[in-house]
This record gives structure tokens, sequence and C-alpha cells, in this order.
């Protein structure tokens, strides 16, 4: 096994010492406080420097919730501000990560308003974001609105979302049939099933 210094695996691994351990270099990583201290602060310059230019949106998911583990200060205000003028993309991530942060009420519809004037341009990456938007009202009945709509693809993806949820914290998603009856809008089940999707998000 290659053989890394602590600041190497502390780096590596967005100074999470967690996982550090759990890829098991618990026996070689050995850092002072004042040195992860350090560490953290290089971690911060570079992950707002990724946040200035980054258009992915996986990359750009990754720098905030870094700044997110690291409780940096100030972050909701800079996610507002770098959400202005910039692309549908990137709007759709800064709003996911005002969401992670403290479930701001304008996320989904700052998405949902991407969706709408750019599907084209950012329609995977909405989907990608509503992994997250499990607890959000609003993000439920899009998904209805995706089931029972007439567009194939919506329907898809919105089936793809509700079983990220199913395992992602809303287990009751998983009641039996339930996923399988959603994906076929043409059987029986379908509308049984999008009624009991209902009572569910109602709960």
């Amino acid at each position: 096994m290659e053989q890394f210094t602590s600041r190497q695996l502390y780096m590596m691994n967005g100074g999470n010492t967690l996982y550090i351990y759990k890829d098991g270099f618990g026996d070689v990583y050995q850092a002072t406080p004042s040195e992860e201290e350090v560490w953290k602060e290089e971690i911060i310059a570079s992950t707002l420097k990724r946040i200035d230019t980054e258009t992915e949106f996986t990359c750009l998911r990754a720098a905030i919730d870094t700044l997110i583990f690291h409780n940096y200060k100030g972050l909701a205000r800079l996610l507002v501000e770098k959400m202005q003028h910039t692309s549908p993309v990137r709007i759709i991530v800064f709003a996911t990560g005002l969401w992670l942060l403290k479930q701001y009420n304008c996320s989904f519809s700052i998405i949902y308003h991407q969706f709408l004037h750019h599907r084209n341009d950012c329609f995977r990456d909405v989907f990608q974001a509503m992994i997250e938007f499990q607890d959000s009202m609003a993000a439920r009945n899009f998904m209805i609105e995706c089931l029972e709509g007439g567009d194939a693809l919506l329907h898809e993806k919105a089936c793809i979302t509700i079983t990220m949820w199913a395992y992602t914290g809303m287990p009751e998603l998983r009641a039996p049939h339930l996923l399988e009856s959603l994906r076929d809008r043409n059987a029986p089940s379908f509308s049984v099933a999008v009624q009991k999707l209902q009572q569910i998000f109602l709960c």
C-alpha cells in the first residue's frame, strides 16, 4: 500500500479525518490540532477558488459540501452572491447548497425557474439536485406532476428520484410494489400507486 504523509491524507480527504480511518490509513495518520488547522485553512482557500470557476455539477457540489463540513462562516451569503449572473447549472448547485445548509425556502423555486427557462441546458442537473429535496413539499408535488404528465422523460426522471428518496431517508416509499407500479403509466395499478405516493408525501 502506498504511503502518504499526514498532510497528503488530510488534503485528499477534504479535511474529513473520518475518511482517513475508513480507508485504512488511521495507523499512519499523525497530525497535531495546530497542523490540521493550517491545512483546513488551505483547503478552504483552494475550495473558494474552485467555487469561482467550477461549472460541473458534481465538482461544484463537492466544493460546497467541503465548506459546509468545515463550517465556513458566511457560506449562505456567499452562495447567494455567487448565484447572481451565472449559468443555470451553477445557480442550481448554489440553490441546492442553500437547501442543504439551512433548508432555504426559495431553493426549490430557484431551481424550478431554471428548469422552466433553461431546460435543455440543465435538465440532468435539476434532477440531480432533486435527490436532496425529499423534505420539500414543492419538490414532492413536482414529482407527482412529472409522473402524471405526458412527458416520458420526466416520468422516468421522477421514478429515479423517488427511488433515491426511498433509500436515502424515506423508507415508507419502499412499500410493496409501489416503486414498480409507478414505472408503468399504462398499468391499472399506476393511478393507485400515485394516490399512495401522495398519501405518503402528505404524512
